[in-house]
């Protein structure tokens, strides 16, 4: 049906100029080639719309109920026509996907440079790492925040920030402690699918350790149940989170923290962005956010 859209509008030209000839001028074509639409379309029909008289043309009983037709199409058209000049017009909101503590406890303050700099509303959306790099491969979102790198031969990764996780309690802590002192206390942990999770079990292997040896009581299955729960136990409770989630908490000595002697816990935040976009405000936008030093 869309292939012959420009034969009914040939139609209702025909129809508003009473003409071959004029309907010719109009559409710039030759008038066999107006002659050769119509014709085309009534096959298409199946039944003659347009009859010739000396004084011009007149519609066949058909033809005049399929005017009705062509002039809710053409409607329709202008309708469509419209929303492709408003979508040619129209910036395309720049689409930023993160990880639940970059997108929640980071990101956010560095988004009203990031509409600033780029003069287009910012969208953020949190999803898991996994998760965001399949909508950047899928050309759903414009760049990625994740803490792990994802094996994708069409992603390139570029070392952001590095996030510092810390043990963390209710109750105050020790400065520093030995690993074996943490067995001492009762552990609220995410689920064991957490990536959080699986990268301090990486990290603990490196020193032959295993968190599985913490006294753990319950389990929760995202970073802000993790630091409300523990903020509100009326017992001590101890977990492992970004220091990012809870600095505010710990400035404000609602929450401490304690280092493990000999243990490293850091984990890098990379940008994730598709290796053949070399799209110029993504570019822009990878500058400051590889160069920034305003935000500390």
């Amino acid at each position: 049906m869309v292939r012959y859209i420009d034969k009914i509008y040939t139609f209702l030209v025909v129809y508003e100029t009473e003409s071959f000839s004029k309907a010719s001028k109009i559409l710039g074509i030759s008038q066999p080639a107006v002659t050769q639409k119509i014709k085309q379309l009534e096959e298409f029909i199946g039944t003659k719309l347009i009859e010739r008289k000396k004084n011009g043309i007149i519609l066949t009983k058909k033809g005049k109920y399929f005017l009705e037709i062509a002039q809710n199409l053409q409607e329709c058209v202008d309708k469509v026509s419209n929303r492709i000049q408003y979508f040619k017009e129209k910036s395309l909101p720049f689409i930023i996907g993160a990880s639940s503590t970059v997108g929640n406890y980071i990101l956010p303050n560095y988004l009203p440079y990031l509409k600033e700099l780029s003069n287009q509303d910012i969208n953020l959306i949190i999803e898991n790492n996994t998760q965001l790099i399949n909508k950047l491969e899928n050309n759903e979102i414009d760049i990625a925040f994740t803490t792990t790198k994802i094996q994708n031969k069409d992603i390139e990764y570029i070392p952001w920030k590095t996030d510092n996780i810390v043990f963390f309690s209710n109750k105050p802590l020790p400065q520093t402690m030995g690993f074996d002192d943490l067995l001492n206390y009762e552990f609220l942990c995410r689920e064991n699918d957490s990536m959080l999770k699986q990268e301090i079990s990486k990290i603990l292997k490196t020193y032959n350790k295993d968190c599985h040896n913490f006294n753990i009581t319950s389990h929760v299955n995202n970073t802000t149940a993790l630091k409300f729960t523990i903020l509100n136990a009326h017992k001590q409770l101890m977990s492992i989170i970004s220091y990012n989630t809870i600095k505010t908490e710990v400035k404000e000595n609602k929450l401490f923290i304690t280092k493990i002697k000999g243990i490293d816990f850091n984990r890098t935040i990379y940008i994730a962005k598709l290796k053949q976009n070399t799209d110029i405000l993504l570019e822009t936008i990878l500058k400051y956010l590889i160069n920034e030093n305003k935000i500390v």
